[in-house]
Parts: C-alpha cells; structure tokens; sequence
C-alpha cells in the first residue's frame, strides 16, 4: 500500500489518537509539516485545547517579560527576552505597541496593562476608559465597546488555546446602587457584554491582578487572608481562604499536573520557593499542604547585587510561566527556572515601579491555524 493510502487508510480520527500520545509540543509540530494529511489532522481546534490541557504549561513558549518602566524617557513598553527565547520572533513584533489607536504610548496616549495570555495583552486607556486587545507579534488590535458596569474592580483575559485569535475578556464590576459584585464577559465572536455572575456581597479586590489555574481566575482580596474565584466554564464565584502564610506574601497560582481539582499556589518565602496544593475535604472546606520546597538562594541574591545589604529586601512574586517564576526585589527583576533552579538577574534597568508581564508566544503557533472551532 502506498504511504498517502494508508495515511488515508488510518482516518482522522485515529491520526489524532495517535497525535494526542507525542511526549511534547515539538514532536507535535514536527508530526504535523510532514505531510499534508497530517497537518489537516493536526489542525482542528479541538485536538489543539485537548492537546494544551494535557500538556499545560510545556506547550508554552516564553519570550521574556513585557515591562513598562513608568518613566518619561521610557515612555512605550519593551521586550525583555528571555534567556533562550527566539530573538527572531521577538523582533519581528511591536513590543512597543505603537499600533493602538493614535499611536498608542508614542502618540502621547496613556494606557495601562491589565492581563496578558498567551500573547494577546489586555490594555486600558487611562483617559478615555478605552478597553483593547492587542496582538504585539501580529500587529493589530481590537477595540472593545463600553461596558455597561460603571465600577469596575477587577478584569482578567481568557484565551484559547486551541484557536490564537479567540479570547474572551472579564469585567468585574460592583456598581454604588448594588449590594452585590457582578461578573460581565464579552467574547471576541461577539464582542458584546453578558452579565453572567453576581456574588452577594462587595470583596475588595484592591484592583488585583488576575491570576489563572484550572479553567478559573482567580483575585486575592485585600488584607490577603481570602481570595475571590470566578470558574470560566460554569460562571460561579466562590471565596477561598489562603494558607496563613500567604497572607503576609505575593504569589501565583499555577498549573500542576493533570489534576484540575487541587489548586497550586507557588510563592517565594525565607529565599525558598514554596508550592501549597490547595484540595477540598469531605465536608468541602479548602484545605492546604506545602508540598515543594526549594534550596535557598541566600547567596545567589547577595552575588547579583552592587551593595550586600539590598538583597534583604522582599521579594514579590510577578508570575509563573512556561516553568519559570519572575520575582522582583526592590528594582531588581529576577527569573529562576523550575527545572534547574537556577536564577538569573534580566535587566539593569531600575523596575521598582515598573509594571511587568510575562510574555508566551501565542501556542499553537499560526502555521497550525485551527480549522475547525468546535469544543
């Protein structure tokens, strides 16, 4: 039998069967451009999620960090790589994001940073109170009608996986005449509001930043002993309590192996990093256990600094991807990867009050272009 029959033989659904068991994302894309029927199998936006949600965060690929450093002459964002990641690829997108409406940052507009996944960044315009999507490696945007929540407090950008150019964006909003927090969602198909959930009562998410596990956004509440989860699929809000030690700490919740029912949280505590699995009893109370514990970087910190006593200071977790944590200490912007534990300094420049993000470049990559969008 000739190789293209027994390809056609084989059928798509067993090819994907097959493709769902490669050990890791690359072998996924070496499968799919060697031959045409294997890239038509390969691109279907289901098997894409199917594929992300087994393998998490490999599926990943970091460019590095997008920082806005806040200062008059470093108006616009930058890229900062990442140690490894694909120079080519970063150059080719506008990290500067000077395709926003009038210019953007260099056209004297001020915009702020709100979420940033899988390489699309929520942004807010800081005078008009403009929401916008945009794509720094594809060069666009998308600008987004008003809300009809005039409070809001808190936002998050859900992104799929399977198909790079669909997202979703979530408005929490408490509004003066409401007792209660409501939740509105706009989908980039559709790209208008749905009030979809409401909690009967007004948490103070301190403007937060969202953080993402297991198919929920998540918000941590002032005074840290509590934070607010919002489940994507089902559209129910819930409170969680922290750990005590997280009270006291920044941290980020992450993807952890394949069980979707325990949440992680990974924080930097004593120069240790520290993972606490979070899972519900019998009785449905929340409970938590430490379950890593990393060597301690004491020396590492006092080796990367000018003058001896300013390691010392605190470190506040900025987030976890693709297997690396970013912490910055004081003005100091620091990564240490998961794996091999080794740590690493990024920048010189002085990002005390800077405003940073983690950048992945958007998985699958466009070649794959799902061509199907079913669940």
């Amino acid at each position: 039998m000739a190789p293209a029959a027994a390809v056609a033989a084989l059928g798509d659904d067993l090819l994907r069967e097959v493709f769902i068991l490669l050990p890791s994302p690359a072998d996924l894309l070496r499968a799919a451009v060697a031959c045409k029927p294997f890239l038509r199998v390969v691109r279907n936006a289901a098997f894409l999620r199917r594929f992300r949600r087994l393998h998490g965060s490999s599926c990943s690929l970091l460019l590095g960090c997008l920082v806005h450093l806040c200062h008059p002459d470093q108006p616009a964002p930058f890229l900062l790589p990442a140690p490894g990641a694909k120079a080519r690829v970063a150059r080719d997108g506008d990290f500067s994001l000077s395709f926003l409406p009038r210019g953007g940052w260099i056209g004297g507009d001020t915009w702020q940073f709100l979420d940033c996944r899988n390489g699309l960044l929520l942004l807010k315009n800081r005078e008009s109170q403009e929401l916008a999507v945009a794509d720094p490696l594809a060069r666009r945007c998308i600008s987004l009608p008003p809300s009809p929540a005039q409070q809001p407090v808190g936002y998050g950008l859900v992104a799929d996986y399977g198909d790079q150019s669909a997202f979703r964006v979530f408005f929490i909003a408490q509004d003066g005449g409401s007792s209660d927090t409501r939740a509105l969602v706009l989908s980039s198909g559709e790209l208008s509001w749905s009030d979809v959930a409401g909690l009967p009562c007004r948490p103070n998410l301190a403007h937060s930043r969202a953080m993402q596990a297991n198919g929920s956004l998540y918000w941590t509440l002032e005074g840290g002993r509590n934070m607010v989860a919002l489940n994507t699929a089902t559209m129910e809000f819930s409170i969680l309590k922290l750990p005590i030690p997280f009270r006291q700490l920044s941290f980020d919740v992450v993807e952890h192996g394949d069980d979707g029912n325990v949440l992680y949280l990974l924080t930097f505590r004593g120069f240790c990093v520290e993972v606490w699995a979070g899972a519900e009893d019998g009785a449905g109370v929340l409970t938590w256990t430490q379950v890593e514990k990393s060597v301690r970087f004491h020396k590492a910190m006092a080796m990367m600094h000018d003058s001896p006593e300013l390691y010392q200071h605190g470190l506040d977790v900025i987030g976890v991807v693709a297997g690396v944590v970013f912490l910055r200490q004081w003005n100091c912007l620091l990564s240490i990867d998961l794996e091999t534990m080794k740590l690493r300094r990024l920048s010189d420049e002085d990002c005390s009050s800077a405003s940073i993000y983690p950048y992945e470049m958007p998985w699958p990559p466009m070649f794959l272009n799902p061509a199907e969008h079913g669940a």
